[in-house]
């Protein structure tokens, strides 16, 4: 199961290189947002959305997950020595247990996403052993390029110049706020004794559940009472952590209302909010259902 979430650099062991100026920006900003720049077919593969990706130097098709919640791009370990890509550095970064470790950095010349170019993009070498035929991980570095839009009807992704929200949009708005560099949304759930509880969520296409509450807002409004369904023994970045499965009646964002919802919690996960307490993270059970377009400068994010 993808528990990597939320991952968060904490402090460079290096200075990597200058980047030299791009010679050409096919993300330029522009006021014509018709149409996409890419349209991007993509797999469902254990609830995480597959798109193809190149490196620069290799004619190699991989396979990354996007993630919106991950907030640094990471690399397969054995990819990057199959590509023969040398470590320039090393940094320290914690996951959602807050667990910190040391890992080896490098910077790829320029990611391909079709025709797009995503230049000297910096990356953590991870093992991702445990996530099936996956080469690497990528969410913000993606967002920050591209206006986004997540289709799961069609299996597609889209990709928008960066500048105003692509017209013929029938979705909901919702404006976001960042939690370090993750977007960060209201919401409400209601438990089954009909109690309402409002809250914040991290946005995380890449989360195998409907719901990952954090530890502290579960002990804080006793969420450990709800029934368990099941638990989970999944081995996270450096520790085997143990989860409960459960559900809740509802869960009410952006004027839907989506019934009988699957949460978990563990008493490691306490991902931290910035300014403001973050109740959990909001995954794939729920995204599944709507069409998300994600402008991330803007922190605009509207659901079809």
């Amino acid at each position: 199961m993808w528990r990597f979430l939320w991952i968060v650099t904490v402090f460079s062991c290096c200075s990597l290189l200058s980047a030299y100026a791009q010679r050409k920006n096919p993300a330029a900003t522009t006021d014509d947002n018709r149409n996409p720049v890419a349209v991007i077919p993509f797999q469902l593969v254990d609830k995480h959305v597959i798109i193809p990706v190149l490196l620069s130097g290799s004619t190699d098709t991989l396979h990354f997950i996007f993630d919106s919640g991950a907030e640094v791009t990471i690399l397969h370990m054995p990819t990057a020595e199959k590509l023969h890509l040398k470590h320039s550095g090393e940094a320290y970064m914690t996951g959602t247990n807050n667990a910190m470790i040391k890992t080896a950095v490098t910077t790829i010349n320029a990611l391909y996403l079709q025709e797009q170019r995503l230049p000297y993009l910096k990356v953590y070498l991870e093992n991702l052993s445990d996530l099936g035929r996956v080469d690497g991980i990528i969410g913000v570095a993606l967002m920050k390029s591209f206006i986004v839009k997540l289709d799961y009807q069609h299996q597609q992704l889209l990709l928008y110049r960066p500048g105003k929200t692509p017209i013929g949009n029938t979705g909901r708005l919702l404006h976001f706020q960042l939690n370090f560099t993750t977007p960060i949304i209201d919401a409400s759930i209601q438990l089954p004794n009909g109690t309402r509880l409002a809250g914040h969520y991290h946005i995380t296409t890449g989360g195998d559940y409907g719901i990952l509450f954090n530890w502290p807002y579960v002990d804080k409004n006793k969420l450990n009472t709800l029934p368990t369904i099941n638990t989970d023994r999944v081995q996270d970045m450096v520790k085997v952590l143990y989860y409960i499965n459960s559900s809740i009646p509802l869960l009410e964002v952006g004027g839907h209302s989506i019934k009988n919802v699957p949460v978990s919690y563990s008493k490691d996960i306490d991902d931290l909010g910035v300014f403001t307490e973050v109740a959990g993270s909001i995954g794939y059970d729920v995204w599944k259902d709507f069409t998300l377009t994600i402008n991330y400068d803007k922190k605009e994010l509207y659901l079809e």
